[in-house]
């Protein structure tokens, strides 16, 4: 492998890449910071082009589909904004958690005690476990399925089984066409490194066929600053695929031997050079 050049100012020379596409760059944010946008009737999502939150108006209250601290203050200025343009009260009285994770939650606490809460039963366990007040556990919890009926409104939340976490949940917006799924698919983008931070990499590959399973036109995934698409997400799987099928071909060639087997008697081998399995496990 070459080095780069190194350039007269002594920053290295490194290669051209096409410009980002605006499309890809997201919406254009107002003086606060945030865009909101109408995703279908009394459902919006709220974005600063990295994170992206939503919220439901109904004549009984606002329901808050995740609080990013990226966009904490802004949520409350959107519901704000479009609940007075409305005439709908703007009394936040539910907050559903996707999962628990501080970059999706971490602004919870800004919308008080008197919200409700609504979680997957292992969300509660870890923010228990967490104790951030930033994020106070959810009130409300479920194994594997759980119907929020608002306002005349309804939304349906799945846990399908871990993928990114433990706890991430599917949430369908039957009557608005939409599904929230996050830190899955990102939206015209490629996921950042260990496919977006994924704690069970064989669920994050199979999450995309659950969600294209639902019936959908829009799906807000939590990051950039635009909805996907049903194309969106089979791109998304056909990048993943293309990365397993390389790496298999690639790991073809390698040399399956444990590395340790390779340096005499240790820990981890028998005077044979087989391996002992159970050696990790041992205490004394």
């Amino acid at each position: 492998m070459t080095s780069p050049d190194i350039g007269a100012n002594g920053v290295p020379d490194l290669p051209e890449y096409a410009p980002v596409p605006p499309i890809a760059k997201g919406p254009a944010l107002n003086e606060h910071g945030y865009h909101v946008r109408q995703v279908e009737r009394n459902l919006y999502a709220v974005t600063d082009n990295v994170y992206m939150s939503a919220f439901l108006t109904t004549p009984e209250g606002v329901v808050i589909f995740d609080a990013p601290p990226n966009i904490g203050h802004n949520i409350r200025r959107a519901v704000d904004e479009i609940t007075g343009a409305n005439g709908l009260t703007n009394q936040v009285t539910h907050l559903v958690y996707s999962h628990h994770h501080a970059d999706h939650q971490g602004a919870s606490s800004l919308f008080g005690g008197d919200v409700v809460r609504i979680g997957h039963e292992e969300t509660r366990r870890l923010l228990l476990r967490d104790d951030d007040p930033t994020r106070p556990a959810p009130d409300v919890t479920f194994a594997d399925q759980y119907t929020l009926e608002v306002g005349g409104e309804r939304v349906e939340l799945a846990w399908h089984g871990p993928n990114h976490s433990p706890d991430n949940i599917y949430i369908h917006f039957p009557d608005h066409d939409t599904l929230m799924f996050i830190d899955v698919v990102n939206a015209g983008w490629v996921p950042i490194y260990n496919v977006n931070l994924s704690e069970d990499v064989q669920g994050y590959i199979a999450a995309p066929d659950t969600a294209l399973s639902y019936p959908w036109t829009h799906f807000i995934c939590g990051h950039l600053g635009r909805l996907a698409t049903r194309d969106d997400v089979a791109v998304h799987q056909q990048y993943i695929a293309d990365i397993e099928a390389s790496s298999r071909e690639a790991l073809a060639s390698v040399d399956p031997t444990p590395f340790y087997m390779r340096y005499g008697e240790n820990a981890w081998v028998w005077r044979d050079g087989t391996a002992r399995p159970w050696a990790a496990y041992r205490l004394t």
